[in-house]
């Protein structure tokens, strides 16, 4: 069986027994959606002066990354059962290779975020008029873009600490982002810039420079990731 028959495999095993997680995951974002509403539309309708652009800012740096993630039991425990080194640990057991095992992890990261990430910018699209009256389908389209290679960038960096650290150090991890995404947010703040409104504006002017340079460091993120999971993870000790 080669690297891609053993990821395929996987990637459509765990499919067949997600589809619950990715339907409470598209539900949370619809939650999302519905929540930045009013700080959305203040923002819009100020052009980027809203004293809440920061609050914009750190909820699409935050919350964008984890759409790649499926929300299930395995997520609301990590920190104690850590059942992402124990399923590696059993993935060893089975015929297959570490390429297979990484390259079915990267895949589904890939697809889910796809999923979630066109579900997510099409209800919103269709959620808030003042986004419609700004942005054509064509500007929207970009906008999305950069936010989706930023996405795919960010999640790549949770995935690889997901599959190279304990339950515990994890946890420790994605708070430490969440603060890092809370002092960006408070910089931008203070240096009167809206990062969310800078994308609308470059969608906007047709910058193809933006969705297009996102979308490359997305998916160098993601190879990146996966190269250095392998590294990690042949020498790692599984079982302690």
């Amino acid at each position: 069986m080669t690297t891609w028959q053993g990821a395929w495999r996987l990637l459509r095993f765990e499919g067949a027994r997600s589809w619950v997680g990715l339907l409470i995951t598209m539900l949370f974002f619809s939650y999302v959606s519905v929540v930045m509403m009013p700080l959305f539309n203040e923002l819009l309708e100020k052009g980027g002066s809203s004293g809440y652009g920061w609050v914009c800012d750190f909820m699409y740096l935050s919350i964008l990354p984890t759409m790649g993630f499926l929300m299930n039991r395995s997520v609301m425990h990590y920190w104690s059962s850590d059942p992402y080194t124990r399923k590696l640990a059993y993935l060893r057991t089975l015929p297959i290779g570490w390429n297979a095992i990484i390259l079915a992890r990267m895949l589904q990261h890939f697809v889910v975020l796809s999923i979630v990430a066109l579900f997510f910018f099409t209800i919103q699209y269709a959620m808030l008029n003042e986004l419609r009256g700004l942005l054509a389908p064509d500007e929207y389209i970009l906008f999305a873009l950069i936010w989706y290679g930023y996405a795919l960038f960010a999640g790549a960096a949770y995935v690889y600490f997901e599959q190279t650290m304990e339950g515990g150090k994890y946890f420790a991890v994605c708070f430490a982002f969440l603060l890092i995404f809370a002092l960006i947010g408070v910089l931008l703040w203070l240096l009167d810039t809206d990062l969310m409104f800078k994308t609308v504006e470059a969608s906007r002017s047709h910058a193809l420079i933006w969705p297009a340079g996102s979308l490359l460091l997305g998916a160098a993120g993601l190879v990146l990731s996966g190269l250095l999971i392998r590294q990690r993870n042949v020498t790692r000790n599984l079982l302690h």
